[in-house]
């Protein structure tokens, strides 16, 4: 049964033109990866996501450029085929992970407004060891859930390590009423990098 499926399958292929197969196979790869191009330039959010599907495509199609040109050539040209079109589908996939490479580093306003009012660039001096920090305290507050939040995507094993000290420190500094110069320092330092986490996972 197996037996004849296959060669079902073999005289269908074989049947058409080698030319017109070969349009189709590497016409229909063309399509794809214009159109996921195109997806990447024109949707942000998918430049986040993982290229290797598109990897996988690619050594599909060289499998089936292998499978395609063995109906016509011997295995030698056929290998070679199927290596340089390998070639030119994993040099797109480059171009894809380049792509996704060029993110724009920007935090939201709202996350701008509620994290902080000072430049970044500026340490915090503002709070000092006899006015109570409320300003703070609701700052610290905010940054935590948004180290909660963060806690829960899928972050390299370093930036998860820097996230969970970043909130053990925001945890210390919040249990206090008041911050002296040196803990606004620390607060502000935290705060610096608190938004650049934010801005590396699109937060």
């Amino acid at each position: 049964m197996f037996t004849q499926f296959i060669n079902n399958v073999y005289s269908s292929v074989a049947s058409v033109a080698f030319d017109t197969l070969i349009w189709i196979i590497w016409g229909s790869f063309a399509a794809l990866s214009v159109v996921t191009l195109i997806m990447c330039l024109c949707i942000p959010k998918l430049r986040y996501f993982s290229k290797r599907p598109y990897l996988c495509l690619v050594n599909a199609y060289a499998a089936i450029t292998l499978a395609a040109y063995l109906t016509e050539n011997g295995l030698p040209q056929s290998v070679l085929a199927a290596v340089l079109f390998w070639c030119v589908g994993y040099l797109a996939y480059g171009i894809l992970c380049f792509i996704a490479r060029e993110r724009v580093r920007r935090v939201s306003p709202v996350s701008q407004v509620a994290l902080s009012a000072m430049p970044v660039t500026q340490p915090v001096k503002a709070v000092r060891a006899d006015v109570p920090a409320a300003k703070s305290s609701v700052r610290l507050e905010h940054a935590i859930s948004v180290t909660d939040a963060l806690l829960n995507k899928n972050l390299g094993k370093g930036d998860r390590q820097e996230l969970e000290k970043l909130k053990n420190n925001l945890a210390v500094l919040q249990m206090k009423g008041t911050l002296s110069p040196t803990e606004s320092d620390i607060l502000n330092e935290n705060f610096n990098a608190l938004l650049k986490l934010m801005a590396k996972y699109n937060v």
